[in-house]
């Protein structure tokens, strides 16, 4: 019970089966999911598969022990993004809105929110253009609430 409240805290759910009460918080945290015309003019909401390269703690303890071809996705959601990432039969999300996340982009991109992070490593150049819309979609954010 006390690892489940940890990792309430720092917004990573175990989303393996479907539950309406994390589909609320998830929801009433980042929007409600794109509708399938928007996800069309955005030309697409998620990342192609990366692999994770290292993460902090509470992350690495929802990885399989070998920690080697762990790979996880990015979704972008209104008013957040959801990373996307599994034990093998296991699938966790760990959702982060805009106003506490942080990104580096180097050969590699970082994602830090609340204490946690996770390096991903960018595999192909198709993953450049989903990562120049979410830099977008996070700058255009903070633009329209002067409250961040």
């Amino acid at each position: 019970m006390l690892f489940l409240q940890k990792c309430f805290a720092k917004m990573i759910f175990d989303t393996s089966y479907y539950d309406p009460e994390i589909k609320k918080i998830i929801d009433e945290t980042l929007g409600k999911s794109y509708s399938f015309v928007d996800r069309l003019k955005m030309k697409g909401i998620g990342s192609t598969r990366m692999e994770i390269l290292d993460c902090s703690s509470d992350i690495k303890e929802l990885l399989p022990s070998g920690f080697s071809g762990n790979f996880a996705s990015i979704e972008l959601r209104p008013k957040g993004v959801i990373v996307h990432f599994k034990k093998f039969t296991e699938h966790f999300s760990w959702i982060i809105p805009f106003y506490s996340l942080s990104i580096i982009q180097s050969n590699s991109i970082n994602i830090h929110s609340k204490g946690s992070f996770i390096k991903l490593q960018l595999r192909t150049k198709n993953s450049s253009p989903f990562i120049q819309k979410l830099i977008h979609q996070v700058g255009s954010n903070y633009s329209d609430n002067p409250t961040y």
